[in-house]
């Protein structure tokens, strides 16, 4: 998504600069994914890529089936390594002798949600996206708004609005998505979820990490949270109650009637106090950072979001009736609406993703990409190794694979497990 990030700090934050200066303006982008966090230089005028980009791997840990973490000190220390590598091959562009970085942006993947302590620092490894330990969290979520639309009379996006992006309020409830996993942690690891200052996302903790500020990214926040994505930014609603019944702005988009009804009423002071949409700034580097990366004090950071959203932008899905296709870990088809409207068997519309004024819905397969890796491993060996990192190469894979009829004789892959 790396050349999406370039076409974001572009085309949202363009870089006008009175006189051309004799040195080539740079920015980064940088994109987190699921096995590894990649960066690539960019030309701030022309989006040309210049240089190399550079991938730093980490791990994933899977302590028990369907379980899957990662370090969040890890993301930061193979972001300093990324970024540097890419800044490092600079050297090899004869294009590019002499540059500056203007800004930096990035981002990542979506519902690998982190709790953070009151110095910011992770009380326990990420709940990857892919992670579906709290698939009872998610049904519990419908039964309580089911049976509190039952005692009340009311149906239930009367009560809970917010559920319309669930199949227009008829579920389910990935187990991906923030709010499960923010509840599991409060039962499961309840001396977590005290100590905890903070419930944010990989993209949150990255941009803290760079500039000191803890803000949360608007696209995150209605594709995953369960949030208005206008209201968020615009502090905008019709009813807004907090969370100990004061009214206040800081809790404008939240979900908190559906908070107080799953017992986690807490949440809305745990999460981020501000939200940015993409292409907002973020703030300058730290001095920790500017001198980790090698890069000026007070270099820009720009609010990237989700990968695959900001995907959409980087590919021009920016226009109502537009489709688009990603793929990746996962595969997610996002159809660019004119309305937030919501139907049965699918998710969305999002209000206010993956830019503010717009509207999305998509449909998907959770772990195509993922499954397609696996089962690459699981029949390499010595004898068809041609690929770059020693196992069977997907170019062969896909030559073998369009020789069998359409049906693959029978056989039926599930995509997640």
């Amino acid at each position: 998504m790396m050349w999406a990030i370039s076409f974001l700090l572009l085309s949202l934050h363009p870089l006008t600069l009175a006189n051309q200066p004799p040195v080539t303006d740079i920015v980064i982008g940088i994109d987190g994914g699921t096995e590894s966090i990649r960066a690539c230089c960019f030309d701030a005028h022309s989006g040309r890529v210049l240089g190399k980009s550079h991938a730093a791997p980490y791990a994933t840990s899977h302590p028990r089936p369907g379980w899957a973490e990662q370090d969040p000190l890890q993301w930061y220390d193979r972001l300093v390594d990324a970024v540097r590598g890419a800044i490092r091959s600079l050297n090899e562009d004869e294009g590019c002798s002499s540059y500056r970085v203007r800004a930096l942006c990035c981002d990542t993947t979506c519902c690998s949600v982190v709790a953070l302590s009151e110095d910011y620092a992770p009380l326990r490894p990420c709940l990857l996206w892919m992670d579906a330990r709290s698939a009872p969290q998610a049904k519990r979520i419908m039964e309580v708004a089911s049976s509190s639309s039952t005692s009340s009379g009311l149906t239930i996006l009367d009560l809970f609005p917010e559920l319309r992006v669930n199949c227009n309020g008829e579920g389910p409830i990935s187990a991906e998505w923030l709010l499960p996993k923010a509840l599991w942690i409060k039962e499961m690891e309840p001396q977590i979820w005290e100590k905890a200052h903070v419930i944010c996302e990989y993209q949150d903790y990255l941009n803290y990490r760079l500039t000191n500020r803890m803000v949360a990214s608007s696209c995150n926040a209605a594709v995953r949270w369960h949030h208005d994505g206008w209201e968020v930014l615009t502090g905008s609603t019709d009813e807004l109650e907090g969370h100990e019944g004061r009214r206040t702005k800081e809790h404008a988009g939240r979900p908190l009637r559906l908070y107080q009804a799953l017992g986690i009423p807490e949440l809305a002071s745990k999460l981020p106090k501000t939200t940015l949409a993409m292409g907002d700034v973020v703030g300058g580097l730290s001095e920790a950072a500017a001198n980790d990366l090698g890069l000026p004090l007070g270099t820009l950071v720009v609010q990237g979001g989700p990968d695959a959203f900001v995907g959409m932008v980087g590919l021009g899905t920016i226009h109502p009736h537009q489709l688009c296709l990603i793929t990746g870990s996962s595969h997610l088809h996002c159809l660019v609406t004119p309305h937030p409207v919501s139907k049965s068997g699918m998710w969305g519309a999002y209000r206010g993703a993956p830019l503010p004024h717009l509207s999305f819905a998509e449909g998907g397969q959770s772990s195509t990409g993922v499954l397609a890796r696996w089962c690459r491993d699981l029949v390499s060996s010595d004898s068809n190794a041609r690929g770059e990192d020693g196992k069977i190469s997907y170019r062969l894979l896909d030559e073998e694979a369009s020789k069998v009829p359409p049906g693959s004789d029978g056989l039926v892959a599930l995509e997640t497990w």
